[in-house]
């Protein structure tokens, strides 16, 4: 029987995260993209619309990649979910790191486009534990476009998002080294000791092995 995998990668990426996952042959993979969102939209309505997009009315795995871990989860809400795996993300408003309450408070994400978004390559990749050249030059490649709209409104979101709805599927991936969502404030079912934030990139032997047993279970 063919089963239906989509993925959702992280905040402004695509599918080449993903490009070293390996799935089980039964699935048929798909990648949600990411919508431009309308003015002032919220997550529940810009979830929906990225659900609108998946093929299938039956129950889906989602596999989903920090920011797209998190929408995964609103997704959840909305339809019924086989399985749902997140990566480098939080799943509740507890997981969320103090530095982003923090922001929140400051007002950080109203500051300018050329503050908030221009030169951030040396801080993103720290954050990102980019460990190859393979990986520099594909956040390089992401951060040069310029869609801040959409940008912006992920950060706001991101900053802002309440959840306490966890589905009985899920299956948290996380690693042990990730400086945007650290460990100690989060509580996955997997931990890869050595991960960062790029770890489905540089740790992808890792995470197969954990896909291959969580899938193969259904």
């Amino acid at each position: 029987m063919t089963r239906h995998l989509y993925l959702i990668s992280g905040m402004g990426a695509d599918e080449r995260m993903f490009q070293h996952l390996r799935f089980p042959g039964e699935y048929q993979v798909h990648v949600l993209h990411w919508l431009p969102p309308r003015p002032d939209e919220p997550f529940t309505d810009y979830a929906a619309r990225m659900a609108a997009g998946m093929a299938t009315n039956g129950p889906v795995t989602l596999l989903g990649l920090s920011f797209g871990g998190m929408i995964s989860l609103e997704i959840a809400r909305q339809r019924p979910i086989e399985k749902n795996i997140i990566i480098s993300s939080i799943k509740h408003t507890g997981e969320r790191p103090p530095y982003f309450n923090w922001a929140r408070k400051l007002g950080l994400y109203h500051l300018p486009d050329q503050l908030l978004f221009r030169r951030r390559h040396a801080i993103v990749k720290h954050f990102m534990n980019v460990e190859t050249p393979e990986e520099d030059a594909l956040l390089r490649d992401y951060l040069q476009k310029k869609d801040f709209t959409y940008l912006r409104w992920a950060v706001n979101t991101v900053l802002h998002w309440e959840n306490e709805f966890i589905p009985p599927s899920l299956v948290h991936i996380h690693g042990g080294a990730d400086l945007t969502f650290p460990l100690k404030f989060v509580k996955p079912t997997y931990t890869i000791p050595d991960g960062g934030h790029f770890m489905v990139m540089n740790r992808a032997a890792q995470i197969n092995g954990i896909l291959a047993r969580e899938l193969e279970d259904l």
